[in-house]
């Protein structure tokens, strides 16, 4: 919870102070800045409540007494198609592979750690089970680890044993929800589309007329299986010292607090481009160049074509999940039926948790605070 306030506070400091885009409060304007949206599973409205109250910090009543929780909107899990798809339409399909995989590359990958299994189950007490549920036993004592060391407790473990066990754990999840390019289509299921289509709008109207009635963050928020995805779909590879490494996927474990944002410029004289940051309450706001595109501001019709011919090798989720409803339901992406002005988009992890900020604004309003030589390549 504490990463996820300073991830708030980060974004206020950049995008309310810096660049005066965000109203300071919720209470300033009849029409919300922000609209927030949760995967129904687990904790991740209290992530988004928790963002918000480093984005709002003075959203504390003096009558009431306590921080006033941003609003949350939330489908039921068998329904979320964006951000839990899993749960839902994918949830046989996603069930089969984890199955495939525990019973192949998951032997094998434990069996190439048998030392770090054995000295794990001598400080557990117990012999590693590796058949009854190996998975996610180890996700849970990984996890733990990981949180004895951020509260600075004594681990159970010697480092060495601590590190190997998070490298393991992670090695494992990015296998059995990522390991080819089919599953991280459906396993994202409906939020690259959702993305692309406030990406699209976006630029299709920049008039920034209706600015004052739009919503300027959008903040979806789920697990980061979600956000490890997002990242190997558009060529975007975390390195963080410290964390566990992945060689296979040349990528490495998010920090809590790490926050990554997308956004959308979309000046007069060129064509609309992505940019992409990264933060963390470890290290400084960075620029970051994805490897699947052609430049550091990648444009934006690029970065559509990169998501579509991903989805088109693959076919998309619908077809990989077998999933055919009679009626087929809308999208909840928080959009009003006035003309969009222009967005500025963001995305975001903490923990177990992605955000998506989608922000709109004329690109002037952006451009004129734009600091990019403190900004500097991963």
């Amino acid at each position: 919870m504490q990463q996820m306030v300073h991830a708030g506070a980060h974004t206020r400091d950049v995008y309310v102070q810096s660049k005066h885009f965000l109203s300071p409060t919720l209470k300033q304007k009849k029409h919300f800045d922000a609209y927030f949206r949760a995967d129904p599973s687990h904790s991740c409205s209290q992530s988004s409540v928790t963002f918000g109250y480093g984005l709002y910090p003075d959203s504390t009543s003096t009558t009431l007494g306590f921080p006033v929780p941003v609003p949350v909107v939330m489908q039921l899990l068998s329904n979320e198609h964006d951000i839990a798809v899993t749960h839902g339409p994918c949830r046989e399909t996603l069930d089969a592979d984890l199955a495939r995989f525990d019973a192949g590359e998951g032997k094998k990958l434990f069996a190439s750690h048998a030392s770090v299994l054995h000295q794990l189950g001598i400080a557990c007490g117990r012999p590693f089970d590796v058949v009854q549920s190996p998975s996610d036993d180890l996700s849970v004592i990984a996890d733990m680890l990981r949180s004895d060391s951020s509260q600075g407790l004594r681990s159970i473990v010697p480092p060495n044993v601590a590190d190997d066990v998070q490298g393991l754990e992670f090695n494992q999840m990015l296998g059995r929800y990522l390991g080819s390019p089919r599953q991280v289509t459906y396993y994202l299921g409906g939020f690259p589309d959702l993305m692309l289509s406030q990406l699209n709008k976006a630029a299709e109207n920049v008039s920034p007329a209706n600015d004052a009635s739009q919503y300027k963050l959008y903040a979806y928020t789920g697990h980061r299986q979600l956000l490890h995805g997002m990242g190997l779909l558009v060529g975007w590879n975390f390195h963080f010292d410290g964390q566990a490494q992945s060689t296979k996927f040349n990528t490495s474990a998010l920090p809590a607090g790490a926050t990554l944002y997308f956004e959308l410029h979309a000046p007069s004289d060129s064509s609309p481009v992505v940019e992409t940051h990264i933060w963390s309450p470890q290290t400084n706001r960075t620029r970051v160049k994805l490897t699947k595109c052609s430049s550091i501001s990648c444009p934006l019709s690029e970065f559509t074509d990169i998501i579509d011919r991903h989805i088109q090798h693959t076919t998309p989720w619908q077809e990989l999940c077998q999933y055919h409803p009679v009626n087929q339901d809308s999208s909840i992406d928080g959009t009003m039926s006035e003309p969009q002005s222009n967005h500025l988009v963001i995305l975001g992890t903490v923990l177990v948790a992605l955000t998506l900020f989608a922000m709109h604004s004329a690109y002037t309003r952006i451009n004129q605070f734009r600091r990019q030589s403190q900004y500097r390549q991963l």
